[in-house]
């Protein structure tokens, strides 16, 4: 699991380093070869981290007796950081030379109601944990039926009201809640009711939905099929959905992987900060491209890794930088 926690920390660093426009980071085409590569894991990238967080949750679930403490739980590891982390960054990247990106100032107010760069994930998380932890801690799904029956109702969320939420005010990036409840149920699923999901008849089907989605991924990407496909869309989220099975139990033993793993939570939170400066001094100094990708993307990892490590000594930057105790 912590090779899988740092290879989805690699996908998200290097999304962030390429930038999802052509006028943002790098700064190249869409015909690049490096915006190629970020978007043909768009299926799996937050889908995976979402599913990691839902077989974790699933080891300790929420308790009808221990509910408030489960919350208060949830509120610190997610709601400081989305409180400390998201606002420093916003300021950094105003008064920073060089960004190729300048937020409104009126967006700082926002920030701990609506979605703000990545931290949208924190806001989306805290509704899943509060929504499922309430179902969990009385029994409504601890068994197999009612457990597919909310799993259907995510999957509806998920492929309906995802992008029409996302178009409109996207307050506490509901959205982005109804478009990871699957994933996130579907690695709680993983843990309650494993065998099911790992026979073998499982494992070649999930295997098969991988093959094929990513086939007609790429037929869209290289313009061989007209339009484009949607991460709500029915194909993103039978990919995404198969690929996490598919890694759980294929994915091999890496020892650096399984060492980003250790700390994929400061990574998430902090590697903006030093892809951007990295990328940033790069550019300035006239890097090439690949360069510039592989060196942020190495800044974006070790960085936060170094962060924690100095973090961990004060309990007030412990809480206040990683949101933990």
């Amino acid at each position: 699991m912590d090779e899988l926690r740092g290879f989805a920390c690699l996908l998200l660093v290097s999304l962030h380093v390429v930038g999802h426009d052509p006028g943002v980071a790098m700064r190249v085409e869409d015909d690049s070869w490096f915006r190629y590569g970020v978007e043909s894991w768009t299926f799996v990238r937050m889908p995976l981290f979402t599913f990691l967080s839902g077989l974790v949750y699933a080891m300790r679930p929420a308790r009808r007796e221990r509910l408030p403490d489960f919350y208060g739980k949830k509120l610190r590891r997610l709601g400081i950081p989305l409180l400390t982390v998201a606002p420093a960054f916003f300021i950094l990247q105003a008064i920073t030379p060089g960004t190729t990106a300048s937020p409104d100032w009126y967006e700082f107010l926002t920030i701990p109601i609506l979605p703000y760069q990545h931290y949208w994930y924190l806001q989306a998380l805290l509704l899943i944990f509060f929504g499922v932890g309430l179902l969990d801690a009385h029994g409504l799904i601890s068994r197999p039926r009612p457990f597919i029956a909310l799993s259907a109702v995510a999957v509806v969320l998920n492929l309906t009201f995802a992008n029409t939420l996302h178009k409109s005010v996207d307050l506490f990036a509901v959205s982005q809640a109804a478009y990871l409840l699957p994933y996130f149920l579907l690695g709680v699923a993983f843990t309650r009711f494993h065998d099911s999901l790992t026979s073998g008849a499982a494992r070649l089907g999930a295997l098969a939905v991988v093959v094929v989605g990513t086939l007609i991924h790429q037929a869209t990407l290289w313009d061989l099929i007209p339009g484009e496909i949607e991460r709500t869309d029915a194909v993103g989220l039978l990919t995404g959905s198969a690929a996490a099975l598919v890694l759980i139990q294929l994915m091999p033993r890496v020892s650096p992987l399984r060492h980003l793993g250790h700390y994929s939570y400061a990574i998430f939170l902090h590697h903006m900060f030093f892809q951007a400066a990295v990328r940033i001094v790069l550019m300035r100094v006239g890097a090439e491209d690949w360069q510039i990708f592989l060196l942020a993307t190495a800044g974006g990892c070790v960085g936060p890794i170094i962060l924690q490590r100095l973090a961990s000594y004060n309990p007030w930057t412990r809480t206040a930088l990683l949101g933990a105790a």
